[in-house]
């Protein structure tokens, strides 16, 4: 089986260090690039290559939500994983709605670093256990709205959700946004992963449901 191309981007030398030493000698792990900005990053062409990208989120220049959102956009089968020491519940919203699959505190260990990247090379999403306890806690007081439970979509897959609700196809929708057909099938199927729903015709009324189009 192929390793997991696994790039990390972090302006601490000593946190990209560590990143590195720690999965180096994992066989199911390639790692193929260590950058301390998201414009090195960028700048490299190694966006293709990636399966799974470790992102922090307090970038100094391109924030890591506003590269998560541009990237996602790109690659949606890209892996994207926020590495960071916040905590906060709209944080983590943000970055899902980016288009983030994962999100680990700086506390974790090894094990919990491999696992969420495995699990969000295959698609899957990954939660460790202190930011599952602050999802869990704002649904159980409330914090998290009706509306904030709907807000996890990216720009991108708001933008082909409701080209699949005007009944277009995924040539049409792939010339409109000027991507490939490919990429709208992978941005419909993060959309039904998201929203839980498991043909057209119920993403269709889901974007009737949300307003998103008239009828």
């Amino acid at each position: 089986m192929k390793p997991i191309q696994v790039a990390f981007i972090d302006d601490h030398k000593i946190m990209l260090q560590g990143l590195s030493s720690l999965l180096c000698g994992e066989s199911s792990i390639h790692i193929i690039g260590a950058f301390q900005s998201a414009e090195e990053y960028l700048s490299s062409d190694l966006a293709k290559q990636t399966d799974v990208l470790l992102l922090d989120i307090n970038l100094k220049q391109l924030s890591g939500i506003a590269l998560a959102e541009q990237l996602s956009g790109h690659f949606p089968n890209m892996g994207i994983i926020m590495l960071t020491a916040l905590k906060e519940m709209e944080t983590i919203v943000q970055s899902i709605k980016a288009g983030a699959r994962g999100f680990l505190t700086k506390e974790v260990e090894k094990k919990e670093i491999i696992e969420a990247i495995c699990r969000v090379s295959r698609g899957e999403y990954y939660f460790d256990q202190i930011v599952s306890n602050t999802v869990f806690e704002s649904f159980a007081t409330g914090i998290m709205t009706g509306k904030d439970q709907h807000s996890i979509l990216t720009k991108r897959e708001e933008e082909v959700l409701m080209e699949i609700a005007k009944g277009r196809q995924h040539k049409q929708i792939a010339d409109t946004l000027c991507v490939s057909p490919k990429t709208i099938e992978s941005h419909k199927a993060n959309l039904q992963k998201k929203l839980n729903l498991h043909s057209t015709a119920e993403l269709v009324k889901y974007a009737i449901k949300q307003g998103l189009v008239e009828i």
